[in-house]
């Protein structure tokens, strides 16, 4: 009885055992899979974002190799920016020792015509863009157009008629966001990835802050660092579902457990057949009332002693 019980639990906790290793380490290759698939997309999508942004400074320079072959002057200024517009820029924009005095598209935008070297919120990062004569991008703002904007200022320093370098003032591009990557991050979605896009606040701030998400938590994602101009930034994704697949645990596990529970039956089963075997053959062998031998319970006895009378003597 001792036996008949504890044969089928060794084979139901065995079972079960092996099923859990064999569940966890399905689970930790699913995860493996999914962050290495993981890595090549955050790598192609954050370099295609990156390539997204660098296009639109590079407004900025083709503004500045005007000036330069101007000697500081942009002649039909509206008609040129008209030609540098697209889906993703907001406005072209010329600031001459510091202020704005071209916008294009000027309706709507009056409001930016300000004095970017004093202003109370722009003042300390364009004086850094200006002393240290590199590119600085600023934001996510808010536009009043509607949206949020990527605001770049480009410090443009040209040569007088002594050769010596001097500060002309800021072109500057205003980016819209999210449509300037929305290509990148549509496709992420599409694949059903969640993603976060930060940027340092300011070369002067190295606290990042969010451009665009379409998630709020993030879990362990795996990040792309990507630089723009002299600005740290980065592109977190992970799956939608997140980094185990649920459905196919689901089906290993029951379908393990259900293979599990059908042998831990037939074990019981066998020893039940076996039990009623020997009752049988109990039955087989003696009287039912005196439980003695009956004749073929006797013949089977004589039978046996002589098979081992004859084991005997070969051993001898």
């Amino acid at each position: 009885m001792k036996k008949k019980t504890i044969v089928p639990l060794i084979v139901f906790l065995v079972g079960i055992c092996l099923l859990s290793v064999f569940t966890y380490n399905t689970n930790v290759q699913i995860q493996k899979d999914r962050r290495t698939i993981a890595k090549l997309n955050v790598v192609t999508y954050g370099q295609r974002i990156e390539n997204d942004i660098e296009n639109g400074i590079e407004i900025t320079d083709t503004l500045k190799q005007l000036l330069i072959n101007g000697n500081g002057q942009i002649i039909d200024f509206s008609k040129i920016a008209k030609n540098l517009m697209s889906y993703s820029i907001q406005s072209v924009q010329l600031a001459p020792n510091g202020v704005v005095t071209e916008i294009y598209p000027e309706e709507g935008n009056e409001a930016g015509k300000i004095d970017l070297l004093n202003d109370s919120k722009r003042g300390e990062i364009s004086n850094y863009a200006k002393d240290h004569n590199t590119i600085i991008t600023q934001g996510p703002v808010e536009l009043k157009q509607g949206g949020s904007g990527l605001v770049v200022r480009n410090p443009i320093y040209l040569e007088d008629e002594n050769g010596q370098e001097y500060f002309w003032g800021f072109t500057i591009a205003v980016l819209r966001v999210p449509e300037v990557f929305e290509d990148s991050t549509n496709a992420l979605s599409k694949f059903k990835y969640n993603y976060r896009l930060l940027r340092e606040t300011s070369v002067l701030d190295k606290k990042h802050v969010v451009v665009d998400a379409n998630c709020d938590k993030m879990i362990r994602p795996v990040t792309y660092n990507l630089t723009v101009g002299k600005e740290k930034w980065k592109l977190e994704i992970m799956p939608r579902a997140g980094w185990s697949n649920s459905t196919t645990l689901y089906l290993i596990f029951f379908g393990g457990l259900s293979l599990v529970l059908l042998l831990t039956g037939l074990t019981i089963v066998l020893f039940l057949l076996d039990e009623r075997r020997v009752e049988l053959k109990e039955l087989a062998h003696k009287d039912g009332l005196t439980k003695l031998y009956n004749r073929y319970g006797f013949d089977d006895f004589k039978k046996s002693k002589r098979t081992l009378r004859s084991r005997i003597i070969r051993r001898r």
